[in-house]
C-alpha cells in the first residue's frame, strides 16, 4: 500500500515538475499551516549510495587480490613488483573508502526537504519535522574547512529551531546559485532571524 499523496508542486508552467508528497509530510504541513508546497529537494537515494560505495569496494578488493597474486609470483625485487605492491595498497584504501561511504548511506537513510510558503518539512530516517518560519531561531552557515580559522567554500546551512532541533540544508548550486536555498534564506531573513 503506497503512502503517498500525488499532489502537484509548482505554481506555474515554468515551475518544478509535479512531485509526490508522502501523506505524513502533507498532514504535518496542514497541521502547522505551512500553506502551499513550492519545491522539493530529495537527498541521494540510500540504495544508490550503497550500490556505488560497496560496488567500488568490491571492485577494489578484487583488483587488490589480483595484483597481490601477480606480485607474489616473483620473489625478486623489481621496480614493477614494487609498483604492484603500491598499487594494491592504493586499492585497499579505495576498498575502505567505498565500504565506509556505503555504510554511511545505509545508516543515514533517505532524506528530503519539502519547502512551503510558510515553512519547511524535513524528513529523514527518524521521521518528519515541520518548521514554520516563525519557529526558526537562526541559520548557521556550514563552510568547507581550509585551515584553523579560514572558512572555505559554503556547503550549506544548519537550520536551528527555537525548541533546539536542527537539520542541514545542503547547498547545490546550479549556474552559480541555489534557488531552493535562496528561498529559505529569504524567508528566514523576513522573520529577522540571524544568519551566522
Amino acid at each position: 500500500m503506497a503512502d503517498t499523496d500525488h499532489g502537484a508542486v509548482g505554481s506555474a508552467a515554468s515551475g518544478p515538475p509535479p512531485q509526490t508528497v508522502p501523506t505524513a509530510v502533507d498532514r504535518l504541513a496542514r497541521v502547522h499551516r505551512l500553506g502551499e508546497l513550492t519545491d522539493v529537494r530529495r537527498g541521494v537515494s540510500p540504495l544508490r549510495v550503497v550500490t556505488v560505495g560497496w560496488g567500488s569496494a568490491a571492485i577494489a578488493l578484487l583488483l587488490t587480490v589480483l595484483i597481490r597474486h601477480e606480485a607474489a609470483g616473483t620473489a625478486v625485487f623489481t621496480p614493477a613488483n614494487s609498483a604492484l605492491h603500491a598499487l594494491s595498497i592504493a586499492f585497499l584504501f579505495i576498498f575502505a573508502a567505498g565500504t565506509t561511504y556505503g555504510l554511511r548511506g545505509l545508516l543515514a537513510g533517505s532524506r528530503a526537504l519539502y519547502l512551503y510558503d510558510g515553512g519547511i518539512v524535513h524528513t529523514d530516517r527518524s521521521g518528519a519535522r515541520a518548521v514554520a518560519w516563525p519557529e526558526v531561531a537562526r541559520l548557521r552557515r556550514i563552510h568547507q574547512h581550509r585551515g584553523q580559522d579560514a572558512a572555505g567554500r559554503l556547503l550549506g546551512y544548519r537550520l536551528l529551531t527555537r525548541d533546539g532541533t536542527s537539520f542541514v540544508i545542503p547547498l547545490i548550486p546550479v549556474d552559480g546559485h541555489d534557488a531552493f536555498v535562496d528561498r529559505i534564506v529569504d524567508s528566514v531573513r523576513r522573520q529577522h532571524c540571524p544568519i551566522v
